[in-house]
């Protein structure tokens, strides 16, 4: 119960600084910070002995961020896919420069999650730049802090909600092997208390659309609703995901950076990573529909 209590403040604490900052110029900074961090932990938990390889991956998660942000492809035309071979042969040199202590894994996992976290984490700036973006129209600053404030809220609420239904009426084991703890109860309350609740923060930007605070939201009541059950279930494959790769690796948590028994970064935010991408794919989505 504590951890969750501490989980749900940590989140809060990061929604609202997302919040206060996606709209400076160092939203960029701030997501680049939280990338490294959780490749950082990641690395280790992997035991990835490497040093320099270890640095670069680092180096190559502070960067995506800030260039997602400052909009450097579009900037310069900077041929993605040369960029990611050149840094796949990097990290291969960098394996057989120290070939004694570090496996293909150790390469693989670095590679992977040094570019898989900044990215997804990213997708956070491409959802609230959806206004800048001419060919989409209804889009406001309104409805971006909408959807972004959606994409966070999704991830968190699924946790805590599955946590709290698991504990009540938890009865199946979803995946006993990986995490003994949930339950498809618990999913499903997951994704109830999930959509319920973005229903109602729905409900009030509409309210306060209607008063004249902002601009109205462009999504009806049902695709809300739709897209609020494919992020939970999004949500849960990200946690099971993070859970598969730390019983890998034996581990309880990633890092203790949250306080003693309460884990590191990735473990409280691993459902974002892939709500957050999710929620940015479904907007492509729903636009090409529309």
């Amino acid at each position: 119960m504590k951890t969750k209590v501490m989980t749900g403040i940590a989140a809060s604490l990061l929604g609202i600084t997302v919040l206060i900052l996606q709209f400076t110029p160092v939203m960029g900074i701030f997501v680049a910070l939280f990338s490294v961090l959780s490749v950082y932990e990641i690395l280790r938990t992997a035991q990835v002995k490497n040093k320099p390889m270890f640095v670069v991956c680092c180096i190559v998660a502070a960067a995506i961020p800030p260039a997602v942000e400052y909009k450097i492809f579009d900037r310069y035309p900077l041929p993605i896919y040369t960029l990611l071979f050149a840094y796949v042969f990097i990290l291969f040199a960098l394996m057989l420069a120290q070939y004694e202590k570090t496996r293909f894994e150790h390469t693989a996992i670095s590679f992977f999650v040094s570019t898989m976290i900044p990215c997804s984490m990213s997708s956070l700036m491409l959802i609230r730049d959806m206004y800048k973006v001419t060919d989409f129209d209804p889009y406001t600053k309104t409805n971006c802090v909408f959807l972004v404030l959606f994409a966070l809220m999704c991830a968190w609420i699924t946790d805590t909600a599955a946590f709290f239904f698991g504990r009540k009426f938890g009865r199946h084991k979803m995946a006993p092997n990986i995490s003994p703890k949930k339950s498809w109860e618990g999913a499903i309350g997951g994704i109830v208390g999930n959509t319920a609740v973005s229903l109602i923060v729905w409900a009030c930007f509409q309210f306060a659309a209607k008063k004249g605070l902002v601009t109205a939201l462009f999504m009806p009541a049902w695709a809300v609703a739709a897209a609020s059950v494919v992020l939970s279930v999004a949500a849960m494959l990200g946690d099971l995901s993070a859970s598969a790769v730390k019983r890998n690796y034996g581990v309880k948590d990633f890092g203790t950076i949250m306080g003693m028994g309460n884990g590191g970064a990735m473990d409280r935010f691993d459902s974002a990573l892939f709500a957050i991408p999710a929620t940015y794919g479904i907007i492509l989505l729903y636009e090409s529909i529309r």
